[in-house]
């Protein structure tokens, strides 16, 4: 029974933010549950080895490269992909990141609106893509992607950590407004994650001393955010909707 409620076969997904290394282990999950995934990101090279390892797997995956900051782009996508693959029915907004420090007195509104854009507009506006497809289907699963950032007070700059808070609230908004249309919506939010982005960020032993400052002694990887993802994608989770999960290894305690 639990393997069956977990099953995917039959879904098509949407992942955004999937040239990173979270987005990619989402898409890869997504996939190996039987889900047929279409990825985008602003990397083709990165697109394309998610997708040949999708497909070497046996899956079925498609890659689109673009910006999620520019609707009529997704617009573009969401019709090509309910063309080739079927109408979208799980969709995972995973493109975001800009949350490196900066002394509010000093963050430059040009640089506040850019990281709403990309961290909290471009959520709206992958979902506003996809609601039609979803509403006509009866049923969808909407899986967000903020951050701890948002969840509480962080070393994030603010406006990373405003837009991330955004997300929450746009998730349970959407929960309870499309609920009776068969629609679930739930987020999660991961706090500090070994992405190459970050390893190329810190060393070894940077890594290590923050390991310490986890609960659980260690620091997550995407796989962490995959799982949880797969679990609110799937019928698992079928009485749960507008809920943020944590994946933090208990730095939210």
């Amino acid at each position: 029974m639990q393997a069956q409620s977990s099953s995917l076969h039959g879904r098509v997904a949407l992942v955004t933010g999937a040239s990173g290394s979270i987005g990619a282990e989402v898409a890869r999950a997504l996939a190996a549950r039987g889900a047929a995934v279409a990825v985008h990101g602003r990397t083709d090279s990165a697109l394309e080895r998610v997708v040949t390892g999708i497909r070497g797997a046996g899956g079925v995956a498609v890659a689109h490269v673009g910006d999620v900051r520019d609707a009529g782009h997704l617009q573009k996508v969401v019709a090509d992909v309910t063309s080739t693959l079927g109408t979208i029915d799980v969709l995972v907004p995973c493109a975001g990141g800009a949350g490196m420090p900066t002394p509010t007195a000093t963050l430059e509104p040009d640089r506040w609106r850019e990281v709403i854009e990309t961290d909290l507009t471009s959520v709206f506006l992958t979902v506003q893509a996809a609601l039609p497809g979803m509403l006509a289907l009866g049923h969808g699963r909407i899986v967000t992607v903020a951050s701890s950032a948002g969840r509480r007070p962080s070393q994030a700059n603010a406006a990373y950590a405003a837009a991330k808070a955004g997300v929450v609230m746009l998730t349970e908004h959407l929960a309870k407004e499309y609920a009776a249309s068969g629609i679930r919506a739930n987020c999660v939010a991961p706090a500090i994650v070994q992405t190459a982005t970050l390893r190329s960020r810190m060393s070894a032993a940077q890594l290590d001393a923050v390991a310490t400052h986890v609960p659980l002694g260690r620091i997550g990887v995407p796989d962490d955010v995959a799982q949880a993802v797969l679990f609110l994608a799937s019928d698992a989770s079928s009485f749960i909707t507008g809920t943020t999960l944590d994946i933090t290894g208990g730095m939210t305690l």
